[in-house]
C-alpha cells in the first residue's frame, strides 16, 4: 500500500476481519449427521450434534433465515509491531498472532456450528483453508 511500517505499527491497536454466515432457520431446524467425508475433514463433528434447515415457508425453502458474523481479531502486540517494522511476511505475522491466542475466522465459525447457529458447509463456504 506504500505506507511506512512505522506509521502502521504505531497507529494500530488491532485488526478485525469479519464474514457473514447464514443462520439456520429456527422453524425448520433439525439435527442431522454430516457425511463421513466431512467428519474426516472436521473431526469435532463426530462428537457434535449438528443441524440444518429442511426448508419451509418461513425461509422460502432455503433452510436459512438471517445472517450472523464470525470474527477474527488480531491484537497488535509488541512482537507483531516488531514484525511489521521488519516487513515480515503476512504469514509470519499471522503465525505470531495465532501463537498469541488469536481465534481465526474458521474457528469462530466452527463455534457457531457447535452452538447450532449455522452449518459446517456454510462456514467452509465463507472461509479459506487456514482462515
Amino acid at each position: 500500500m506504500g505506507i511506512e511500517g512505522f506509521l502502521v505499527s504505531s497507529s494500530l491497536i488491532g485488526v478485525l476481519a469479519q464474514r457473514l454466515v447464514r443462520v439456520i432457520c429456527p422453524k425448520c431446524k433439525e439435527p442431522y449427521a454430516p457425511p463421513q467425508e466431512l467428519v474426516d475433514k472436521v473431526p469435532f463433528l463426530a462428537d457434535t450434534v449438528t443441524y440444518y434447515g429442511t426448508g419451509c415457508d418461513e425461509c422460502r425453502g432455503t433452510g436459512y433465515r438471517g445472517r450472523t458474523g464470525i470474527f477474527e481479531l488480531m491484537v497488535i502486540t509488541d512482537e507483531i509491531r516488531r514484525l511489521v517494522l521488519e516487513r515480515a511476511s503476512s504469514d509470519k505475522i499471522r503465525q505470531e498472532a495465532v501463537a498469541g491466542g488469536m481465534q481465526i475466522l474458521r474457528e469462530s465459525g466452527m463455534q457457531k456450528v457447535k452452538e447450532g447457529d449455522t452449518t459446517i458447509e456454510e462456514v467452509l463456504r465463507v472461509t479459506q483453508e487456514g482462515a
